[in-house]
Order: C-alpha cells, then sequence, then structure tokens
C-alpha cells in the first residue's frame, strides 16, 4: 500500500516541488493550499503523514494541528518554518507535531524526516492495536487441550499456516473459536503484525461496514470525522470475523469483492484502497443450510472456507475438562489473590459429569465463582451452588483432592478408557488421546494401569 502524505502550503512554488520530490520517491501526495483546504483533505480520505507550513490564514499551521489532533492523536505532522519562526515550531511539538523543518531545506532533509514520521506513525498505530486487541493477555495463552480432534486440527494448521488461505471455524457457542482464531494467527507467518477481531452479530449494517471498510467524514450520521476501516488497520495481519453467518447481504457483497481483489472502499467514498490480509471467520450458525436457502452466499461460503474446521462441544471433550478446571483455577486465584490448591472430589466429579450446554465458557464462568466463594484452599461442592442444577442436588463429604491428583485420576481414568475402546492396542489408545506412544507406556507405568 502507498504511504499517503497531505502537503499543505500557500506558497505554490514551493508546494509544486515538495510535492514532485515527496512523488519521486513513490508517495501519494495531496496538496491543500490552506488550513481550511486541508481540513477538508483530512474529512473525506486516511492519510499516513501531513507536513503543514506554520504561517498561512487565516487558519495557520499550529490552529490546524490544535485541529488534527482533537480528532487523531497518532496522524504525524511535520512543520515547515523559516528561521524566525523556530520558537513557534519548537512549541508545535510540545502540541503533538512529530517535528519541523527549517526552510529553505533540501529534499534529502525532508524525506528522512519523512521516512521517519510514517515509521513513527505506523509503529504507534500498531502499538495501539496490540493493546486494545485483548485486553485478557492470560485467555490468549489458555490450553488448547490434548483432544485428539483439537490435536488433529492443530496438526492441520500447522500444515497451512505459512499460506493466506481462508480458515471458517465451526462450532456451538463457547467452544473457544475466537481463541483458536488468534492461535492460527500466533503460529502463522503473520504473527508478527496486528490481529483484528470483530463480531458481525454486536453490531447494526451500516456500523459494522464502518468498522470493517472505514467510512469519510458526512458518510452517515454520526460520521464526524473520516475513520480507518480495520481491513486497513490490519494490513499484513489477519482479521478474525465472528459471527460471519448474521452478515446483512448487502455486506456480504461488499466483503466477498474485498476478499477476491484485495481492495477496500470506504462507506461514502469514492477511493479505493489495497489491502494485504488473512481471513479468519466463525460461526455458530450452519452455514451450509444457511447457502441453501438463501441467507448466505454460496460464493462468499466457498470464498472462507476454503479451510474448514469443527471445534467439537465439551462434552465430546471430557479428557480436556481437567485441564481447563487447573488453568481457569490458576487464572482466577492470580486474578483475585486467592490461594485454591485442592479440589473436593465430589465437586470435581460433578463437573466431569455436566453436560456444560455453554461448553468453555459456561465452565470458566463457573470456575470463577467457585474461587470466589472458596472458603481456604478447597473448593468444595458447596462453591458451585450457583451452578446448573445438577450440580446443587449431588452431596458427598470425601476429603479434599489436590489438583495434580485430579489431573492424574483423570488421565488415568482416560488411558483406561482409550484402552478398552482399542482392546488394548497401544498404539491407537495414543492416537486417540492425542499423545506419542512414548508417552503413553510412561503413563501406564506411573499409573499401573494393567
Amino acid at each position: 500500500m502507498t504511504d499517503k502524505i497531505l502537503l499543505v502550503d500557500d506558497e505554490l512554488d514551493l508546494l509544486s516541488t515538495v510535492s514532485r520530490a515527496l512523488k519521486r520517491q513513490g508517495y501519494t501526495v495531496h496538496t491543500a493550499t490552506s488550513g481550511a483546504e486541508a481540513l477538508e483533505a483530512l474529512s473525506e480520505t486516511i492519510y499516513d503523514l501531513v507536513i503543514s507550513d506554520l504561517a498561512m490564514e487565516p487558519i495557520d499551521g499550529m490552529e490546524l494541528l490544535k485541529r488534527v489532533r482533537s480528532i487523531d492523536t497518532l496522524l504525524p505532522i511535520i512543520m515547515m518554518t523559516g528561521v524566525g519562526s523556530i520558537e513557534t515550531a519548537v512549541e508545535s511539538i510540545k502540541l503533538g507535531a512529530y517535528h519541523y523543518i527549517t526552510k529553505p531545506f533540501t529534499p534529502q532533509e525532508l524525506l528522512l524526516l519523512v521516512h521517519r514520521a510514517i515509521e513513527h506513525g505506523q509503529l504507534n498505530r500498531k502499538l495501539e492495536s496490540i493493546q486494545a486487541r485483548d485486553d485478557n493477555k492470560e485467555s490468549d495463552s489458555m490450553v488448547i487441550g490434548n483432544n485428539a480432534m483439537i490435536q488433529q486440527m492443530m496438526t492441520t494448521m500447522d500444515k497451512v499456516s505459512e499460506s493466506d488461505a481462508p480458515i471458517l471455524i465451526q462450532g456451538e457457542t463457547g467452544t473457544g473459536k475466537s481463541l483458536f482464531a488468534k492461535r492460527i494467527h500466533t503460529i502463522s507467518s503473520r504473527a508478527d503484525k496486528s490481529f483484528f477481531t470483530i463480531d458481525c452479530g454486536a453490531l447494526t449494517e451500516t456500523l459494522l461496514e464502518s468498522e470493517l471498510f472505514g467510512h469519510v467524514k458526512g458518510a452517515f450520521t454520526g460520521a464526524t470525522r473520516t475513520k480507518r476501516g480495520l481491513l486497513e488497520e490490519a494490513q499484513g495481519g489477519t482479521i478474525f470475523l465472528d459471527e460471519i453467518g448474521d452478515l446483512s447481504p448487502s455486506t456480504q457483497v461488499k466483503l466477498l469483492r474485498a476478499i477476491q481483489e484485495k481492495e477496500i472502499k470506504p462507506v461514502g467514498s469514492n477511493t479505493s484502497s489495497i489491502i494485504d490480509v488473512r481471513f479468519l471467520a466463525a460461526t455458530s450458525r450452519d452455514l451450509e443450510s444457511g447457502v441453501e436457502t438463501g441467507e448466505f452466499r454460496k460464493d462468499l461460503y466457498y470464498r472462507l472456507a476454503v479451510i474448514p474446521v469443527r471445534l467439537p462441544p465439551l462434552r465430546e471433550r471430557q479428557d480436556d475438562i481437567v485441564l481447563f478446571v487447573d488453568f481457569f483455577v490458576r487464572k482466577f486465584n492470580k486474578r483475585y489473590n486467592k490461594a485454591v490448591t485442592a479440589i473436593d472430589p465430589s465437586a470435581m466429579q460433578v463437573i466431569l459429569d455436566s453436560p456444560w450446554p455453554g461448553n468453555i465458557r459456561e465452565l470458566e464462568n463457573v470456575i470463577e465463582r467457585a474461587v470466589l466463594l472458596a472458603n481456604g484452599e478447597t473448593i468444595a461442592l458447596n462453591s458451585l451452588n450457583t451452578c446448573p442444577q445438577s450440580f446443587a442436588t449431588m452431596q458427598t463429604h470425601n476429603a479434599p483432592l489436590p489438583l495434580k491428583t485430579a489431573v492424574s485420576k483423570a488421565e488415568a481414568t482416560a488411558i483406561r478408557t482409550a484402552l478398552k475402546a482399542t482392546n488394548g492396542n497401544r498404539s491407537k489408545a495414543a492416537q486417540i488421546l492425542g499423545i506419542g506412544r512414548t508417552t503413553l507406556y510412561e503413563k501406564i507405568d506411573a499409573y499401573r494401569i494393567d
């Protein structure tokens, strides 16, 4: 994508000379001969840099700087000034200008400053996106699990990680689709670039299109300034479209164009921008049925589902429940300054027996409450009294069970079940469990399984 520069000066000769020098270096340059004209241009186009003269009327460079900063704190601005206005130029830096350059200057001096300013702006936007994309870093590192189906999917993801192939993640609500999408991004060749998530079901059609494609000032009611869309912000990175099945027919058409042509047009704008992003999408709906009924475009479905994967519900991943419990206990111990180190076996049994209709998200919610309600170091059955009805009806008074012991017991049970299902074939059992044969042999010996 070519960097766009807005050059502002009421001296036409200088405007023409500087513009030519910048264009020769491959920059896209728009010019304005006044502060008012510059503000109008900024309302219609998104720029990577503004270069403005200080001495203009009636809106001078300082006033232009203040107005730009009121709507965009990250856009780098270079001030051009004469020798007699250096004090004012220094003041502009205090107000948020990137730097100033004193007239007369050589093209080399300006180009060096321009390069640094654009890099500075891009770095700041990247840092902002990294901070905004997820406030809860602990969830990003959550264990994926040892379930055979999950491990098989991860193997598939490893194979396609270097490609830009779109991936469609399907699964019930709460199965960890967003977590899985982040994991895909992390192991991809785009891992050092931005990752953005947008919930397609949480916004109106107009706002969703604005978030995806951006908009210009006045494009719709409430569009008081030009806004860069996430598809442009995520240049070189990954965009995750959650609940893609909720897209309106109109937005489906625009998204299809973006995927096919790698090009977007902000709402209300006639100017297109080239994008370089990888598309990940997720849905809890049956999109194939949506295609059959005409609710979802067939061509968009096949564009998104180049690599389709299905996340199994938690009830099909019982071998991972103890791992998740252990992770969530440690997570909420840290968050709430608690010291839970054991779990009552009756409580663990109830957790293992629950159907978990809300999947991992529901389990996390239950463990968070249990850690908060725990007296001392143990999660007792009564700590689950706000859980599903089946939890409250089971009562027992067994001794507390340390988490490590709970994990060991659950592993031993899973191994016995796998061996029974394979008639003692250890290779097949290891495959079902998603572990290596050597690891299985070690655990069989450790747990003294016949």
